[in-house]
This record gives structure tokens, sequence and C-alpha cells, in this order.
């Protein structure tokens, strides 16, 4: 095709809402168009480069040994309901005109062991199959272009085992076929421990580009030995500076303080000396103090691991209800 027939309207500035180098470029490119907050047009060129990249991907699975099969996007209710994932904030769910209930699924674990039930003997096992299909998650701050949004195309493998030798050995497969994958691409990554999430599982493996920007932090050790995503890594933290010991507490003015740091300077301390209370509200909707260094942030990924369910800060409402009802549940006794 003659350039001149070429659909690829380019933009002289940055778009105002644009962040990250990656979103800005692909804008004024001509590659990517927003049609709604986290809904994105792939333009001609870059649905283009979406295609080879596909291709890349459809190569390397099928070299391992994986099939390709296509699953839909919408998906029976009960799917996840039998799972228990029914209950996932970022689940967008709909009826349809008989009012039973579907979801726009955003993985399909549920789906491909619907059809897994069709494999009738530990003989027709190992089976590894994947799909390119669109997912769809009710992503409550869509942003960064295509890093953060609410509609995409994504690539997902599963594999059905004998046992965990043989589980071992598919995620191996996987594993190896990522890396060359991002080779083929000409990406530098690095392979980190990670949280699995809502995924669950007991190991999972992220693929990090060391960017300007990007959802994920990467954290590596200063000798080299170590490396992994900031939701899951494990560090030492400092022995904190304690002050001298106060014979009897002292009532101390913070005016303005609003941070562990403000508070700190005022009081002369160490921030890692000092603790913070974070109200968060667990998938029962029961409020839940978390409370951690002062030098330090409460992770909600590594807190949701840890209680077994979704967590969110507790708003102020939330708060001042549940300290009036603890109030007056003591007071009746």
């Amino acid at each position: 095709m003659r350039a001149s027939e070429l659909f690829i309207p380019t933009l002289r500035e940055d778009p105002g809402d644009a962040e990250a180098v990656s979103h800005r470029l692909l804008v004024r490119g001509g590659f990517i168009r927003q049609v709604s907050a986290g809904l994105w047009t792939f333009l001609p060129l870059g649905w283009r480069v979406h295609e080879k990249v596909m291709q890349i991907v459809r190569e390397e699975e099928d070299a391992i040994g994986a099939q390709e099969m296509f699953m839909p996007v919408v998906t029976p209710a009960e799917l996840w309901q039998q799972t228990g994932r029914y209950t996932i904030p970022e689940l967008w769910k709909i009826e349809d005109r008989t009012g039973r209930p579907f979801v726009l699924a955003m993985t399909h674990e549920e789906t491909v062991t619907f059809h897994a039930r069709e494999i009738r003997s530990y003989r027709e096992l190992p089976q590894m199959l994947y799909h390119f299909q669109t997912k769809v998650r009710d992503e409550p701050r869509p942003r960064g272009g295509l890093l953060r949004v609410r509609e995409f195309v994504m690539k997902d493998a599963y594999s059905f085992d004998r046992d965990e030798e043989g589980l071992e050995r598919s995620f191996r497969l996987q594993e190896q076929a990522y890396h060359k994958i991002f080779a083929r691409c000409g990406l530098e990554v690095v392979a980190v421990e990670a949280e699995s999430g809502m995924m669950g599982g007991s190991e999972s493996i992220d693929f990090l580009a060391p960017a300007g920007s990007g959802q994920n932090t990467l954290v590596t050790c200063e000798n080299g030995d170590y490396a992994a995503d900031l939701e899951i890594a494990h560090g030492i933290p400092r022995p904190p500076e304690f002050p001298a010991a106060l014979e009897r507490p002292e009532e101390v003015e913070t005016p303005g303080a609003t941070t562990i740091e403000g508070l700190a300077e005022i009081l002369g301390v160490d921030a890692a000396a000092t603790s913070k209370a974070m109200p968060i509200v667990n998938g029962d909707g029961a409020l839940v103090l978390a409370l951690v260094r002062g030098d330090d942030r409460l992770d909600e990924a590594k807190l949701a691991a840890v209680l077994g369910s979704a967590v969110r800060p507790a708003t102020e409402d939330e708060i001042r209800t549940t300290i009036v009802e603890w109030m007056k549940e003591k007071l009746a006794r």
C-alpha cells in the first residue's frame, strides 16, 4: 500500500493526559486512539505491530507443544461462582434479556477448566492449551495508555498435568518460551518472583522490562543475586534508632504533621522508631487495622494474601461507624 493511502492520523502535540513515554508516542504516531477511559482502538499501524507480536507468541507456544483454541469473552456467572471468584471487584458483570447473569471474562481459568472436563483419562495428559482473546476488567483508575486499561487482548496458556512433576515441566516450558518471545521482540527483561494475586498458585514469575514508567516496581539486590516484584520482595529492615526512654508519657503538639516524615521531624526521632495505623476493609466488609513501621508502607497485595481476601482503604465514614458501634457494645456490657 502507498504511504499516501494509509490511515495514520499523527499529532503535533502530546496528549494532555499522557504521562508515560509509550502513551505519548503511540498516540502521536497514529498507532492508537482512545475511545473512552481505558478503552482504546488499535489503528491500522498499531494493529500491524500487534499482529506481528501475536505471531511471534504463537510460534513459540506451538514450539513447546501448546495447542491454540478460542474461548468466548462472555462466560456464565455460575462458572465463577463455583470457584468463589464471582465477588472480584474488577469483574465486569452483565445480564442477558432474561436476567441470567454473565461475566465479561478478565481471564479464562474457569472456562478452560469447563472444557478440560472432557479429558477422560490420565493417559490423555499432559494437555497444554492457549488462546488470544479480548479481556475485560472494571478498572477503577485506567491510565498510562495501554498500560492500565479496561479492555485488552491477552494470550493465556493453561496446562493439565498428571502430577506435580508434570506441572513443573509445563511451567518451565512456558518460562523458556517467554524468554524466547522477549528475545525475538528485542526486549530486555528480568524474570522475578511475583505475587500471584487473584490467580492464586504456589509460584509466579513476572517478566519486567525496566522503563521509566509502568505498573510494577523492580527490586534488585546490590549484590546482583536477587530480584523481585516490590509486592513480594523480601527485605531486611535496618535497625531503628530509638530515642532515650521517657520516665512518663508527655503530650506533644504536632500541628500540620500529616505524614510520618513530618511527625518524625517535629519529634526529632527516627521514622523507623514510629508506627502507623492503616484502616482497611477486607472482603467480608470488616474493618481491619494494619500496623506497619513508620518508614515502611502497607502493601495491599501482601495483606490480601495474609487475610485471604481482597482489601481496600477504609473510608472516614466506615472508620467512624465502626468506632461508634464498638463504643456502644462496650457501654452495653
